[in-house]
């Protein structure tokens, strides 16, 4: 979370407010069923949204806490990319929360691009500001060692922001919460472009895109 987001999450509240956070992945179509996770850092504490739970219906007390290198909750499980999200924070000081997405268009797209440090093209502003080039990753079994370590690798350094993951979904990055959300967005929206158009969307001009950002 940014400074001023951090401050005002104290105490009780800030279960409620990682919660609210889960349910707008949840209301913008960018996780569905139990599928998707997240993990928000403040101050020397994380916080994760559990395994098996939708985020869509969140509830404070299904919120994993790890801090001081312990998971803190109990009787609830965090995320299987729990690995994940943590490797990552530990990397970027700069990065206080992790998204992962499961967005249809997303998945999609990823299914008709080719892994490799560039896979959607600059079709809109927002996207090349903010995500673009965005790298994808071959498939890998979800929650495995394999999988963290490669994302871990991909969004280790700054300013990397977004990977995308073949048939999987989408890891975004950023300050606070906003942040990795707005990523996530302008990421998808070029995706159901791109799904829409059968990958035949015309690009923004190499010498226009040098121009934005």
């Amino acid at each position: 979370m940014s400074k001023t987001r951090t401050s005002t999450m104290q105490g009780h509240s800030v279960l409620e407010d990682f919660c609210t956070c889960c349910r707008r992945l949840y209301e913008r179509h960018l996780v569905s069923g139990v599928g998707g996770n997240m993990a928000i850092r403040i101050g020397k504490t994380t916080y994760l949204s559990p395994s098996g739970y939708s985020l869509g219906s969140l509830q404070p007390g299904n919120v994993v806490v790890f801090e001081d290198g312990r998971y803190r909750s109990r009787g609830v499980k965090a995320t299987q990319d729990a690995a994940m999200h943590l490797a990552i924070l530990d990397a970027r000081p700069d990065v206080h929360a992790v998204c992962h997405v499961h967005g249809a268009a997303l998945i999609a797209a990823s299914t008709l691009l080719e892994p490799g440090p560039e896979s959607l093209p600059p079709l809109t502003p927002g996207f090349a500001c903010f995500a673009h080039p965005l790298p994808m990753l071959p498939f890998m079994v979800p929650g495995s060692e394999k999988l963290a370590r490669a994302v871990n690798e991909a969004l280790s350094v700054a300013p990397s922001r977004a990977v995308l993951l073949q048939n999987h979904g989408l890891v975004t990055v950023g300050r606070d919460f906003e942040e990795a959300l707005n990523i996530a967005e302008e990421i998808d929206e070029v995706a159901k472009i791109y799904v829409f158009t059968n990958g035949k969307a015309r690009p923004i001009p190499a010498d226009e895109l040098a121009k934005i950002g």
